[in-house]
């Protein structure tokens, strides 16, 4: 019996799995805010982001900075673990 139970939830397990999307959801208000950021000097007029308290990942992400470097940015890659955001090859979003 406990076997079977455990066959019936791997298989529910799954089926989620499985119809989950490959790609993260748009965010809300289309743009992340992060409490701190700065900014360093990137390739061929980008530059580099580090922000501090959000959680930001995926392609092509706005960030919004409230503290540090201040306003919109449009970052081509974003990756987050525990809190800290590293985004490159970023702009200024107007």
């Amino acid at each position: 019996m406990r076997l079977t139970s455990l066959a019936v939830a791997a298989t529910v397990l799954a089926g989620l799995l499985s119809s989950a999307p490959s790609t993260p959801a748009a965010h809300a208000d289309d743009y992340y805010t992060c409490f701190f950021g700065r900014t360093t000097p990137g390739e061929n007029g980008y530059y580099d982001l580090a922000a501090q308290i959000c959680d930001v990942k995926g392609v092509d992400v706005v960030i919004k900075v409230i503290s540090g470097a201040t306003g919109m940015h449009r970052c081509r890659t974003a990756f987050s673990w525990n809190g800290f955001v590293d985004a490159k090859r970023c702009r200024p979003e107007p």
